[in-house]
């Protein structure tokens, strides 16, 4: 690896201009960056969605140890191109949901609460939304031991999209929520606008930090990027020719972020002008950090609507590389839905809100996702083959994100793929889960497994010990240590 002695570190370049901490990737020729990530950062990505991986119509990936030796079902074809880093499972049992004491929902609903954390509950209600986990979730487990241990970043990066119920999903410790941010606005001004004067944008949208986020767009008619371009283009050449393609990259990828969330149109998807009135970016444009990027939709945040779902769904996951790529966190969660998502209609794949169930207007809209998944045909195995698409979009940003040692964030790092049922009829044993990425050689890839009677609680102690944050075990004693047929 190839070390240039520089004028300014990343570090001291941030704070003179008052950037946020995630506007510079990692940079080799910064020696504390290097440092830290001469041995490859370790980076977990949890992707969680309800109602399941499977349906009426659909069956799970043959079985097999190396990659040619078994076969992906068609609803997920999207994640063909990684069939060697991936890990099939087939599949976990919520057994901290069926085992524990009291009386209550017991549907794999009920299990959207604990999934993270694999302990008793300390409510068990009759209502998923009133449950309370007795324990903390292993993205805040990780991401606080990791603190711990010296990492300067944010704990985790807590994102969602159509969040509506009080069911929650990340928890700090037992009862003490950690709520998903839902305005991908918020996330781009704390994490890239730092303390620039106030100046430098000129109404640059606030945004809360969970809850329903905004319905409006921030008027960024100056550039963060703008801003700081003086210093910026004199910072990069004092770094060598490496550092200077992935500063430009990274810049270029903040950049096309910017663009969408300072030009969405009023219907909330599409096209439209980009900031300063420039075009917005074609399909064809640009790399975010590195990996080719579908044109960026425009999203914006309309309180429990539909409406953009699919476009705020890319836009947090661009944000999760940027954050990854800059060393902002090393954990990100991002939940798609809850445990409830009666009113989520994925347009994009054709179904259009049909108002409330007759048979039960309690569940929601007749086309939405929690009656598309008690349907269990058709309708259901197109919604899996979308949120899969969702998941290989992830482990493609993962696999192009490059370290400065040369490795890519995929294989030093993890994207997890989980859902709180089987299918849509709330089975919560032989859950189907998909990992990417070895996590630095600690996972064997390329293998569709077949598990029997294994709890949840085996992978949560195998991610912790895979991102170097060790333990016995992890939520109920109980169900015993890591899962060892992971390390093959």
């Amino acid at each position: 690896m190839m070390r240039h002695e520089t004028q300014y570190s990343r570090r001291r370049f941030l704070r003179t201009v008052g950037a946020g901490a995630a506007l510079l990737p990692l940079l080799e020729s910064d020696t504390a960056d290097a440092a830290c990530a001469g041995s490859g950062i370790k980076r977990l990505f949890i992707l969680v969605w309800p109602y399941g991986m499977l349906s009426g119509v659909t069956d799970w990936a043959t079985k097999g140890d190396v990659p040619d030796a078994w076969t992906l079902p068609t609803f997920m074809a999207s994640l063909a191109p990684y069939q060697k880093d991936l890990i099939l499972l087939d599949g976990l049992d919520y057994a901290f949901l069926t085992d524990m004491p009291g009386s209550g929902e017991r549907t794999g609903r009920a299990a959207y609460p604990g999934m993270l954390t694999g302990a008793f509950y300390q409510t068990l209600s009759s209502s998923t939304a009133a449950d309370i986990a007795g324990g903390p979730s292993v993205d805040q487990y990780i991401g606080t031991e990791l603190k711990a241990g010296g990492y300067p970043g944010l704990v985790s990066l807590n994102l969602g999209v159509f969040v509506v119920s009080t069911g929650h999903l990340s928890w700090r410790q037992a009862g003490q929520v950690v709520l998903p941010t839902l305005d991908p606005y918020a996330v781009f001004t704390s994490s890239f606008q730092g303390n620039l004067p106030s100046t430098a944008m000129t109404g640059a949208g606030a945004g809360g930090t969970g809850g329903a986020g905004s319905p409006s767009k921030p008027a960024m008619q100056r550039s963060i990027l703008d801003f700081v371009q003086a210093e910026l283009k004199r910072f990069s050449q004092k770094v060598g020719t490496e550092d200077r393609q992935r500063i430009a990259n990274h810049l270029d990828a903040v950049r096309r972020i910017e663009l969408g969330l300072s030009a969405a149109p009023p219907s909330g998807m599409g096209g439209g002008a980009g900031a300063n009135g420039s075009a917005a970016p074609s399909s064809t444009g640009g790399l975010i950090c590195g990996v080719p990027s579908a044109e960026f939709a425009n999203p914006v945040v309309i309180p429990k609507s539909s409406v953009g779902v699919e476009a705020l769904v890319k836009t947090q996951m661009d944000l999760a590389t940027a954050a990854f790529a800059a060393d902002l966190t090393r954990v990100v969660v991002l939940q798609i839905g809850d445990q409830g998502a009666g009113q989520l209609v994925l347009n994009s794949l054709g179904f259009t809100a049909g108002g409330p169930n007759p048979s039960d207007a309690n569940t929601g809209d007749v086309n939405g996702l929690r009656n598309i998944a008690k349907r269990n045909g058709a309708d259901k195995a197109t919604c899996d083959a979308w949120f899969q698409s969702q998941l290989a979009y992830m482990t493609g940003q993962m696999k192009g994100l490059v370290d400065p040692n040369g490795q890519s964030a995929l294989d030093n790092g993890v994207v997890l793929g989980m859902s709180n049922m089987r299918s849509g009829l709330g089975l919560t044993t032989q859950v189907p889960t998909v990992l990417a990425g070895s996590g630095g050689g600690y996972f064997k890839t390329g293998r569709s497994l077949a598990l029997t009677a294994v709890p949840n609680n085996q992978l949560l102690v195998s991610l912790c010990n895979a991102m170097g944050t060790p333990v016995a075990t992890f939520g109920e004693p109980r169900y015993g240590g890591e899962l060892a047929v992971l390390k093959g």
